[in-house]
């Protein structure tokens, strides 16, 4: 099948990729054109507009249970559909982590709710395979818990190469799995190195594959929500062909297609061993599904311990942002191509974070940091005020240009330094017109009890609780850029 022509792939991709020189991306990218520059960016104005949505309607999810959304993102299913996944969160423990909640929204991703439901909902009394029951007390029990949902696929009714393909309107949402130890007596979730295996009880990622309806209201199921395992390896120990790894994690930054087509995506995940890899999922027609193919080279950068990445991409070459954990920065690697070598690694001076990170690709053609910096910040915490920072790719990475994006205190919300304010899980939604969403959690590390091992950190009360949620602004672009998608 011949490739997109100009025209096509820039009305029928999208408005970041023809900004920054995919045009005529041809079927193998390590033979691609060199990149070319970066555009310069196009913002023209930012504005924070509050909570997303005030709380979870689903039952034993709502703010009278005790939890709150916490984590978002978003995909477009149609011309005048989108899809806003979402994460919930509890007080019982650190990172009481719950579900993963689906919302179909008319029109745009901050449009009118049409639908919500679970795809898939925490419960206690999750015994993986290999879990001894014996570790357990006996008012323990094991919850499962959900979170870093991250979403991909082609919109229904989309046209690439002047046609609709059979993968338009599959979609596709993953989310890391893993269990913690509940003690039902008291309602307090264990911390999360408590427990066999340093804590990673059936440590993995789970995904599920759905289309929107024919009435466009809600979704239906294709594929169920099960375990993420390599084509081959879908039963046994192992669960990829890389013999090298015990656990995987779900990175934060959703999957991004590794051709002009779409019928690749590729994200990159972190394992054990504070490495990464990149995966690439593939359409398959005879049972129109994608399927996760390949496992890229793992990645390592002693002694930089390396987790939460994620993966861009400009003109011909890929870029790899890492949280390097203990606070020392962000970790970049470029590369032709993320399942081949890299290259070194790049740790410039700022930010000096030690908060979740991601990069994208903005619709302006520039690269993005989302993150805190402890030594910016006025609070000296890492992750208030929440920041973005554009990207210098050809200056080794150099963050510049730092923007505010959200500030607790000058936001007013009624939470005390003590519970040590949390903006983070930052994502940008795709971007529709001339606006984008930044999207990101309001919380604390403050909970129900006093902080394990910190007696400086209160319980958290009810103020703090009522002021946590999921919070959105709107970048506003002062020229509009091409569609993302072309639709018939």
């Amino acid at each position: 099948m011949a490739g997109p022509n100009r025209r096509q792939f820039l009305e029928g991709i999208g408005p970041s990729w023809a900004a920054v020189g995919l045009l005529g991306l041809p079927r193998n990218p390590v033979l691609a054109a060199p990149a070319p520059a970066v555009l310069p960016g196009d913002i023209e104005k930012v504005e924070h507009l509050g909570r997303l949505f005030d709380q979870c309607t689903l039952p034993g999810e709502t703010r009278a249970d005790g939890v709150v959304p916490r984590h978002a993102n978003a995909l477009q299913l149609s011309r005048d559909r989108w899809l806003v996944v979402y994460s919930t969160h509890g007080y019982r423990g650190v990172d009481d982590e719950r579900s993963i909640v689906y919302q179909i929204r008319a029109d745009a991703p901050d449009g009118s709710l049409l639908k919500e439901g679970f795809l898939m909902q925490g419960r206690e009394d999750w015994f993986p395979p290999d879990f001894d029951k014996n570790f357990l007390s006996p008012a323990h029990t094991v919850y499962k818990q959900h979170g870093h949902m991250v979403p991909f696929g082609v919109p229904r009714g989309a046209i690439i190469d002047g046609r609709t393909p059979p993968h338009a309107g599959l979609f596709v949402v993953k989310w890391r799995v893993g269990g913690r130890l509940l003690n039902r007596q008291t309602n307090y979730l264990e911390h999360r190195t408590a427990g066999p295996n340093d804590g990673r009880i059936g440590q993995g990622v789970e995904w599920v594959q759905f289309r929107l309806n024919d009435a466009a209201d809600d979704i239906a199921i294709v594929q169920s929500a099960r375990l993420l395992r390599q084509a081959g390896y879908d039963t046994g120990p192992r669960f990829t062909s890389a013999a090298d790894v015990a656990w995987m994690n779900q990175s934060f930054v959703p999957a991004v297609p590794y051709q002009a087509d779409a019928l690749e995506w590729v994200d990159i995940n972190h394992f054990d061993g504070h490495r990464l890899a990149a995966l690439k999922y593939r359409y398959n027609p005879a049972s129109d599904v994608y399927e996760w193919v390949e496992i890229g080279p793992r990645i390592a950068a002693e002694p930089s311990k390396l987790h939460e990445a994620g993966l861009t991409r400009i003109g011909n070459e890929w870029f790899i942002s890492s949280r390097n954990a203990g606070g020392s920065g962000v970790v970049w690697f470029r590369t032709q191509d993320p399942f081949t070598a890299v290259s070194k690694p790049f740790s410039p001076q700022e930010p000096r974070c030690n908060s979740p990170l991601t990069a994208f690709i903005c619709a302006d053609g520039v690269l993005r940091l989302f993150t805190g910096d402890g030594e910016v910040s006025p609070y000296r915490n890492g992750r208030d005020p929440l920041y973005m920072w554009d990207v210098d790719v050809k200056n080794g990475f150099e963050a510049t240009n730092r923007r505010e994006l959200f500030d607790s205190v000058k936001a007013g919300l009624a939470i005390r330094r003590a519970v040590a304010p949390k903006i983070d899980f930052c994502e940008l939604f795709p971007h529709w017109g001339r606006t984008q969403l930044v999207v990101h959690g309001v919380s604390t590390r403050g909970y129900n009890f006093p902080y394990v091992n910190r007696t400086d950190i209160p319980a958290i009360n009810d103020a703090e609780k009522a002021a946590a949620g999921v919070y959105y602004a709107r970048i506003t672009y002062r020229n509009e850029p091409p569609p993302r998608w072309k639709f018939a």
